[in-house]
């Protein structure tokens, strides 16, 4: 087995290669620039790599678009557009109630904190891509077994539906016209990738994948002065969304107990990865020891989590300089100094993109073993 990490800066972007079944763990950047280079020029590279496999899939962890700006960037490229055999989704599409959570993943990329003129949505960017070149998509959620050797930790489904519920109960019933129609939107969201699953083919229902339509619709939401009301009244009461996108991010390992455990756990919020440590539901306990860990969220303070009791002998944290509108909310994209230093969980093996963009770098690395890949394009675990 194998792990190719790629440099991607802030953004995550592995591809684990074992026994000619390859998957590429996420495929995006928050960056413009890595290393010094246009991140186009990054993308390129990582097709130019992909295209010499010839059996793949890529799991997306959730949809921020530090996960998948890439794979938005390689479906513009005809000779890339049907690259994947499959693409593994987390599960908020297969039933109807499902609608409040994409509601709400759509609501969070346009916050004022977090949207910016003619920057994607996301998740309608996704499905977007996914209408104009159409995938074999499978869904993901906790028990889910997928590439016959690796089972989901995360998410899961009645967790993420009460956390959706409790954020519709804060916004309240005043605003209940354009979220019936947000509701509505959503729904169509999420037929149209359901109807990509093997289930949802073999129902035989007919989706509309009418892309002005959808478009259309979508701008006349946005243009409801309910909808900027409604804004307006989740940012004064401080309705936070942005981590909500982070709730139904996929987690994983391999299923069974071997040498080469794996722990990938996307951009998952510090309270589920306790959850899942903790085997709330009895079902599926974390191993005694991990070959790879992949540190969660770009192993930032918020969601720094303490791994030294399964002796990892690797640790990867996919991070790098980037510059956000303000010196405090740039202070919480660097890597948390407890990953390092005195920190450091004994006889692991630290792989990060770029030591500069880390709060306990100090003229150099503090760690005591360590690769960094920056300014190289990727590096092998």
């Amino acid at each position: 087995m194998k792990i190719r990490m790629y440099n991607v800066g802030f953004g995550d972007c592995f591809c684990i290669r074992d026994k000619g079944k390859n998957l590429l763990v996420d495929f995006g950047t928050s960056n413009s620039r890595i290393s010094g280079r246009p991140r186009r020029e990054m993308f390129d590279i990582i097709l130019s790599d992909l295209s010499s496999i010839e059996q793949k899939n890529l799991l997306l962890t959730h949809f921020h678009l530090d996960h998948l700006s890439g794979l938005l960037y390689m479906m513009k490229k005809k000779q890339y557009s049907h690259e994947f055999g499959k693409i593994y989704l987390p599960d908020v599409f297969s039933r109807e109630e499902m609608n409040r959570t994409l509601t709400l993943l759509i609501l969070a990329d346009l916050m004022k904190n977090t949207y910016l003129p003619g920057r994607q949505v996301s998740l309608f960017a996704l499905v977007e891509t996914l209408c104009r070149k159409p995938q074999e998509v499978e869904l993901l959620e906790r028990g889910s077994l997928f590439e016959g050797k690796y089972r989901a930790l995360w998410p899961d489904q009645d967790v993420i539906a009460a956390e959706t519920e409790e954020i519709m109960a804060a916004i309240g019933e005043n605003y209940q016209y354009i979220l019936e129609r947000l509701l509505a939107f959503s729904g169509r969201l999420r037929q149209i990738v359901f109807s990509m699953t093997l289930l949802g083919r073999e129902t035989g229902q007919e989706v509309s994948r009418d892309l002005a339509a959808l478009d259309r619709e979508f701008r006349e939401i946005r243009e409801q002065a309910e909808f900027q009301q409604l804004l307006e009244n989740m940012e004064a009461r401080k309705i936070e969304l942005r981590q909500f996108k982070n709730n139904i991010s996929i987690v994983f390992q391999n299923d069974k107990d071997g040498e080469l455990n794996l722990l990938f756990t996307g951009d998952v919020q510090k309270k589920h990865l306790q959850m899942i440590q903790n085997n709330y539901d009895k079902r599926i306990p974390l191993y005694e020891h991990y070959w790879c860990i992949k540190v969660p969220h770009h192993g930032t303070e918020n969601h720094y989590f303490d791994f030294s009791r399964y002796t990892p002998e690797n640790m990867l944290i996919s991070n790098g300089i980037y510059h956000a509108n303000s010196k405090k909310r740039a202070k919480g994209y660097r890597t948390s100094a407890r990953y390092a230093g005195i920190f450091h969980i004994r006889d692991a093996h630290m792989y990060c993109s770029d030591c500069q963009c880390c709060e306990g770098y100090s003229n150099g690395c503090s760690c005591r073993e360590y690769d960094i890949i920056a300014p190289r394009y990727y590096w092998d675990i």
